[in-house]
């Protein structure tokens, strides 16, 4: 009997010593959800009938705890990269919308994917609507990687 106190006192204190940070979650913000780099292909958008070395892809980079750069490359055109900064995150029902000013240019949500090989599974993806005055209009839809 003695035995088995001392090894359920041992297996107590070893569980009581455990870091606090093992048992806590993390917090997570809107721009650790968001950053990443978000590729497309001809099943997430079938208008880009492009090779795929060609095809256009969107980097999120972090600014702060809400705000983000976003860079979108598009390498078959050998245009320079659009660069918005200062881009505001808020969260809604089903997505996280990017802002600039009172502007919604792109969303990002858990949706439908489709990988290179055309495979369909869950992911994150988004898509930005962003038109400019002064250069033409901007579509993508891209999944992240």
């Amino acid at each position: 009997m003695k035995k088995r106190l001392l090894f359920c006192s041992f297996v107590g204190i070893l569980t009581a010593c455990q870091r606090e940070g093992d048992i806590q979650p993390t917090s997570t913000t809107l721009t650790g959800e968001v950053v990443g780099t978000y590729r497309t292909n001809f099943y997430i958008d079938p208008s880009v009938a492009l090779s795929a070395g060609q095809l256009p892809y969107a980097e999120v980079k972090a600014e702060s705890n809400n705000k983000v750069t976003l860079v979108f490359h598009q390498p078959a055109l050998a245009q320079k990269d659009r660069v918005v900064q200062h881009v505001s995150l808020s969260r809604r029902a089903n997505s996280i919308q990017l802002n600039v000013g009172s502007s919604t240019i792109a969303t990002l949500q858990t949706d439908r994917v489709f990988t290179d090989n055309g495979m369909e599974k869950e992911g994150q993806l988004l898509r930005i609507t962003l038109q400019d005055s002064s250069e033409s209009a901007l579509n993508f839809s891209g999944a992240r990687q």
